[in-house]
C-alpha cells in the first residue's frame, strides 16, 4: 500500500492518529498541505534529535545543522515547542497569593517537564506573599546550573519585593536536593537578607513532584548562611 501524505491522513483518520512525523511534517511545508518530502524530512529532524520529546531543548543553531532545515522552519518548530510548553503551564496572574510550594510547582510544570537542562526562576512576591514577577534567571547542564546572585535580586529590587521564593527542575526526575543546591540556597538566602529581601523557599521540580527546602528546614538562614539551628549549637 502506498504512503498516502499526511493532510490525506489528517482528513481520514483525524489528527488524534497521525503518528510524530505526520505531525511535525504540518510544521515544515512551505504552504498548504504538506506532501510525502515534508513527512520525510520530519523523519529527519526527529531521527536527528531522538524523538519529539527532545525537540523542546533545541536551540535554532542546532537546528539549523540539520540537512533542510533553514532559519524559517527552525523558528516555527521553536515557536511551535513553545507554545506546548505554554499550555502545560498553569499561570497565577501577578497580585495572587502563592503561599504554598505546590502552587510554584503547578506554576512551572509545563515548563520543567520536558527540559533536559536545568532551569532556575526566581518568583517575587510583595509584602502580602502575592505574585509580582517569575523571571528565568539562568540555564545550565543536566547536572547543574550556575547561577548569579546578582540575577536572582535583579527584577526583585525593581519590583520593591519584600521576598522571593527560587524554584529550579531536576532534568533526572528526581527533585531531592544536592549539597550544591542546598549552599546555593544559602548563598543566595543570605545576599538577601543584606538587601532586605527574604528568600521564602526553593522549591526543586521533579517528574510530577516536587521538594522544598523550607520544609526540609533549610530555610530560613540567617545574614552569614547558616540555619539558625546551627547557629545555636
Amino acid at each position: 500500500m502506498l504512503d498516502l501524505d499526511p493532510d490525506a491522513r489528517l482528513a481520514l483518520v483525524g489528527p488524534r492518529a497521525l503518528g510524530d512525523a505526520e505531525l511535525l511534517s504540518f510544521l515544515l511545508t512551505r504552504g498548504g498541505a504538506p506532501g510525502l518530502g515534508a513527512l520525510d524530512l520530519a523523519r529527519v529532524v526527529l531521527a536527528d534529535v531522538g524523538g519529539l520529546a527532545r525537540l523542546v531543548d533545541m536551540t535554532e543553531g542546532r537546528l539549523r545543522t540539520i540537512s533542510g532545515i533553514g532559519p524559517t522552519k527552525a523558528r516555527r518548530l521553536l515557536c511551535a515547542m513553545t507554545m506546548v510548553e505554554r499550555l502545560a503551564e498553569r499561570p497565577v496572574p501577578r497580585g495572587v497569593r502563592i503561599t504554598d510550594p505546590g502552587q510554584v510547582f503547578e506554576m512551572l510544570r509545563g515548563r520543567a517537564r520536558r527540559a533536559r537542562r536545568e532551569h532556575f526562576w526566581v518568583l517575587a512576591r510583595d509584602a502580602r506573599a502575592c505574585r509580582l514577577s517569575l523571571e528565568e534567571v539562568a540555564r545550565g547542564g543536566a547536572n547543574r546550573v550556575h547561577v548569579e546572585v546578582s540575577q536572582v535580586f535583579r527584577v526583585p529590587i525593581l519590583e520593591a519585593a519584600e521576598s522571593v521564593v527560587l524554584a529550579h527542575n531536576h532534568p533526572s526526575g528526581d527533585p531531592t536536593p544536592s549539597a550544591e543546591d542546598i549552599a546555593l540556597t544559602r548563598r543566595i538566602a543570605a545576599a538577601g537578607s543584606l538587601l532586605g529581601i527574604d528568600v521564602a523557599d526553593h522549591v526543586i521540580l521533579g517528574d510530577e513532584t516536587w521538594v522544598s527546602l523550607k520544609e526540609l528546614g533549610y530555610l530560613p538562614v540567617d545574614p552569614v548562611g547558616f540555619r539558625a539551628d546551627e547557629a545555636a549549637e
